[in-house]
């Protein structure tokens, strides 16, 4: 794409002020709530979800936001129905559809079927919530499907069956144990969030799961149906990117990225979601930490500063790894380090302008049939320690 870097050096400075005071504006609101109730209560979740059907399902739902800190219930149902309403656009070509769901790849359901039934491998048919019973756990990451390398084979293979069921199978049976272990024995001598034991996991199975599909023989890629829609002049897709609106609009697309959903209408409907979650009770998301409000607005302060950075990598690539502080660094922070202003935008800052070039510094060194998404975790791993160890010897804090 034909572009001057020097007029497309930085994003939105408009944009980038709206998505900042959005950010503040939900810390502020939420943080005058403070309603503690027995709807769904975290710690009430945790001492059932071992045994009880009822809890299972509920911990099942709640995994789809472990990526974000959520962890909430209204947060997940809401990523997942915003993901098909997205989706449903997408296929009418309508123009409310935003960022193109997956990609454009139209594999949003293949996505989401990849995410439900290898978490479901997890949860009902390993039973990984068993520890719940038999150990000290007041939490454990049955989530890494759901963010992993099972819809990552979807991508990477395209709409088939052999795909959705290698990629789900191989990815909730691998992906519990590995991040379990980790966090029971490398974190605690690190010192460091425990999100680091997650990604790395992301990682690890990720090239381990992409090897084995690339030596089993009914691994074969099929390419996705196209959507056969008008393509618009490099002018016109940049004129569109230099608005505010593009700009707050890509800031939301960022909360769903990790889900592989990267639509900022799924990103709408996830936020909401997890307010409706803190008003009912701030004892049922991130882990009953108190901390939501902190979280969401290193969030923002992330995802805004990492796209105003690096806009020329967004008109020259079309996409960049932006998203990475937002599930990883900036909420991680702030439950290591307290739930206020001066922790969520110190870390989101930090993370937005370390975590991004990071990635793509991995991401580039990847063999080819290996996903993207291994780089892009291994920056939020190593983005997260580094961070973590900045704010550690800062004297403020």
């Amino acid at each position: 794409m034909g572009y001057s870097k020097k007029k497309y050096r930085t994003g939105s400075l408009a944009g980038f002020t709206i998505s900042v005071g959005i950010g503040f504006l939900i810390y502020f609101i939420l943080n005058n709530i403070h309603v503690a109730s027995n709807w769904l209560d975290y710690n009430t979740i945790v001492a059932n979800a071992g045994h009880n059907l009822l809890y299972k399902f509920i911990w099942y739902i709640m995994n789809f936001t472990e990526a974000q800190f959520y962890a909430g219930f209204f947060a997940s149902l809401g990523i997942i129905v915003g993901g098909f309403i997205a989706w449903r656009l997408d296929v009418k070509n309508s123009t409310l559809r935003g960022f193109d769901i997956s990609y454009g790849s139209n594999l949003w359901p293949w996505v989401l079927a990849s995410q439900l039934l290898s978490l479901f491998i997890a949860i009902f048919i390993l039973n990984y919530t068993r520890f719940f019973d038999i150990g000290d756990y007041t939490w454990l990451p049955t989530f890494i499907t759901v963010v992993g390398i099972p819809p990552a084979i979807m991508l990477l293979y395209g709409p088939n069956i052999k795909a959705l069921f290698t990629g789900s199978i191989l990815g909730g049976i691998m992906g519990f144990p590995v991040a379990f272990w980790i966090n029971n024995n490398i974190i605690p001598v690190l010192e460091v969030p425990g999100v680091v034991s997650n990604v790395f996991t992301m990682a690890i199975t990720g090239i381990l799961v992409c090897a084995i599909c690339k030596a089993l023989p009914w691994m074969e890629r099929v390419p996705a149906n196209s959507l056969n829609r008008p393509k618009e002049s490099q002018e016109q897709i940049l004129e569109n990117m230099k608005k505010p609106s593009w700009f707050v609009r890509r800031v939301f697309a960022d909360f769903t990225e990790a889900q592989f959903y990267a639509n900022e209408i799924a990103g709408l409907f996830l936020i909401i979601g997890v307010c409706l979650d803190w008003i009912l009770n701030v004892n049922h998301g991130a882990y009953a930490s108190g901390a939501i409000p902190a979280i969401i607005l290193s969030q923002f302060i992330g995802s805004a500063i990492g796209i105003f950075l690096y806009f020329d990598k967004y008109v020259e690539k079309g996409w960049y790894a932006t998203f990475v502080p937002v599930v990883s660094v900036g909420p991680a922070c702030v439950l290591m380090f307290g739930a206020n202003v001066k922790v969520a935008v110190i870390a989101g800052a930090l993370g937005g302008i370390i975590g991004p070039p990071l990635a793509e510094y991995f991401c580039d060194k990847l063999p080819k049939g290996y996903h993207p998404t291994i780089g892009n975790v291994t920056s939020m791993g190593v983005t997260t320690i580094v961070v973590s160890i900045i704010i550690k010897v800062l004297p403020w804090f």
